[in-house]
């Protein structure tokens, strides 16, 4: 490797070395500074979702003591006290009473609020007053032993409250929290229990409202973990969550750190609420934070780019100035190679290799006279070799010289290369001697056959073609080798670079007063822009190196040939195909003349 390095040329080395140690720290300056501003990035964004989590948090705090006043009031309420010290053997009539009495009360309780909760009174009596359509089963039996009964009783009448759970991660969730209260008379004797049910899309629209169409994952999860809320994703709801951060969730008040969801990098920002010990986490892609440095990130490519280009230039004036002189040298002493003795090095500057130059110039003069008969034989014998040069190997030499190597290798038995080298005689044969102005389509279709025969043997089983012809379009006449360079247009640049298999589509028909040639396969294709500029050079006839050589002369040949009228058009659409159909006119042979 040093080897290589040092048999660059002097003006390489000299650009290459001080362009690395001028370049080398200022992308490294440049990395850094990167670096440190997305982290300030992230930091600036995950401090202000953290406050805006505190907020949250906060109108949590302010929701969760709107539940317990309600509860204080039905705690308090005379009506309540009164219905459940009723005796349990009145008339039903009188429980219906009671029931319609204790609804009304709890539509006073409910009817300013946009709460999504149930409320149910379960006495001690049998009596059962609830706001939703039915009453559970769970609340129907009084179970002091169980869930949200035992911690309750446990209170001895103050306000608890209770998580959800369950083990379904597909069981939809509507109850994620519950609060329970003992309900006592006025000498503190059990009457029975209050139970507010807080729905999910209670506490969902504490917060949803400000990450609608945002690509955040937000998470309520009580002290032990387990998912009270969320948004956009509810499946995990009532479930303990497992990620990998809810260690660091749970062992912190509130903070931010990086982690991974889903296979994606993610921001993990967390605030945990004083009074109700919930945890509300959102789940940041860092994706949609970074995209806020863009701008940096371009403006620090600038700058790197713009000193490059700078230290670029002043390196190379710098290397030139060192360089040239040399160079010049050179020049002079290739000139002397080539034969010319006549030539004389012109210092610019007093250094070495004006030196240098100098006494290039003494031998020069002193080997002129000696070299003169010299040169003049070596003149001759370049002149010989020019003209053995221009001897060109002809279409006739080559068709011949193939024909030789299909006959050996039929000996030889390599079938294979026998049958690759006569395709490609017949299609210099073809080309050789088809100088005619018109051919018939079926001849050009033998030519179109040999190519993809060499083409089949190449790919093997990569490209499937399917050619479709109508009978009665292979007498007509068309221009020769027409159609072989639309084929290998969508060969090269269409099936060769796609993954897999391709097919490649030919369909010739014949409607009416038009011949259609149609080339489609199903390759990689074209951007929009990519089609919008191929289509105008279709339609300009322009002369482009896009178009490849092939296509640009048949493009050119048929707008020769027919005019305006007719012509190719092209289809395309990336990882599809592209699509290729020729238009020309029907023209047929009859005795001895072209027709229309």
């Amino acid at each position: 490797m040093f080897r290589k390095l040092m048999s660059l040329k002097l003006q390489t080395k000299l650009m290459l070395f001080f362009s690395a140690i001028t370049l080398i720290p200022l992308l490294l300056l440049g990395i850094f500074t990167y670096q440190v501003s997305s982290k300030m990035v992230k930091e600036q964004a995950s401090t202000g979702i953290m406050e805006n989590l505190t907020q949250i948090n906060k109108n949590l705090a302010f929701f969760s003591r709107d539940i317990e006043q309600l509860s204080n009031y039905i705690y308090r309420s005379d009506l309540v006290q009164e219905k459940l010290q009723k005796d349990e053997a009145r008339t039903n009539l009188e429980k219906y009473q009671d029931f319609e009495q204790v609804n009304a009360l709890f539509d006073s309780f409910l009817g300013t609020k946009n709460w999504t909760i149930n409320l149910y009174i379960i006495g001690f009596n049998g009596d059962r007053y609830f706001t939703g359509d039915y009453l559970p089963p769970q609340y129907n039996q009084i179970s002091e032993n169980w869930g949200v009964f035992r911690k309750a009783k446990k209170a001895n009448g103050a306000a608890v409250w209770d998580t959800h759970y369950t083990i379904r991660h597909t069981e939809s969730q509507e109850v994620v929290l519950r609060v329970g209260r003992l309900l006592k008379n006025e000498d503190s004797e059990p009457i029975g229990y209050l139970i507010i049910d807080i729905l999910e899309p209670s506490i969902a629209e504490l917060y949803q409202s400000n990450y609608q169409n945002s690509k955040n994952q937000i998470y309520l999860i009580d002290s032990e973990g387990y998912v009270i809320s969320g948004y956009p994703s509810k499946t995990t709801i009532g479930t303990k969550m497992t990620h990998e951060s809810i260690n660091s969730i749970l062992q912190s008040q509130r903070g931010f750190f990086d982690t991974t969801l889903n296979n994606q990098k993610y921001i993990t920002i967390f605030d945990t609420n004083e009074e109700t010990h919930y945890k509300i986490v959102n789940y940041l892609p860092e994706d949609e934070v970074t995209k806020n440095s863009q701008p940096i990130k371009y403006l620090t490519l600038l700058l790197i780019v713009m000193a490059s280009i700078i230290t670029i230039w002043f390196t190379y004036l710098f290397a030139i100035s060192i360089t040239s002189p040399i160079n010049k040298l050179k020049r002079v002493m290739k000139k002397v190679e080539k034969g010319n003795l006549d030539v004389q090095f012109q210092a610019t500057y007093q250094d070495e290799v004006s030196e240098l130059g100098t006494n290039f110039n003494s031998m020069i003069t002193k080997l002129n006279t000696s070299m003169k008969e010299s040169l003049e034989k070596k003149s001759r014998l370049q002149d010989a070799e020019i003209n053995a040069l221009r001897a060109q190997i002809n279409p006739h030499f080559l068709y011949n010289t193939l024909e030789t190597m299909s006959a050996i290798a039929k000996i030889k038995g390599v079938k294979m290369i026998s049958e690759l080298a006569i395709a490609l005689a017949e299609m210099m044969r073809y080309s050789i001697k088809k100088d005619s102005e018109y051919v018939l389509l079926e001849e050009d279709l033998l030519l179109l056959e040999r190519y993809l025969f060499i083409q089949e043997v190449r790919f093997q089983k990569k490209i499937e073609i399917i050619i479709s012809v109508e009978e009665s379009a292979k007498g007509l006449l068309i221009p020769p080798l027409l159609i072989q360079p639309i084929v290998e247009n969508a060969i090269i640049h269409g099936l060769e670079t796609k993954v897999g298999q391709g097919v490649l589509f030919i369909q010739i028909y014949n409607d009416d007063s038009v011949l259609s040639i149609q080339v489609k396969d199903d390759g990689k294709g074209m951007n929009p822009v990519k089609l919008a500029e191929v289509t105008n050079l279709f339609e300009s006839k322009v002369s482009s190196s896009k178009l490849g050589i092939g296509l640009e002369n048949v493009v050119r040949r048929v707008s020769l040939y027919y005019g305006e009228s007719y012509g190719l058009k092209i289809d395309s659409e990336e990882n599809v195909g592209t699509t290729v159909i020729m238009k020309l006119p029907v023209i047929r042979k009859n005795g001895g003349k072209v027709i229309d």
